[in-house]
């Protein structure tokens, strides 16, 4: 599929993935480098243990 793709561009950075730890956002399935959004990977392992969102900086403006 095209997510495959090693130089599809994400994040608010619309950079690569470069392997580097990626969150998921809750609202729009975009995904976003945690080092542009200020997550870091245990965080998100957190946030995802006890089932708790997580929006990008857009959907929050949005909201």
């Amino acid at each position: 599929g095209d997510d495959d793709d090693p130089n599809k561009l994400w994040c608010i950075c619309r950079q690569p993935h470069n392997n580097r730890f990626m969150i998921c956002c809750d609202l729009c399935e975009d995904w976003f480098h945690g080092t542009c959004v200020g997550v870091t990977k245990a965080m998100g392992t957190d946030m995802e243990n006890k089932g708790i969102d997580w929006k990008c900086p857009k959907c929050v403006k949005r909201q």
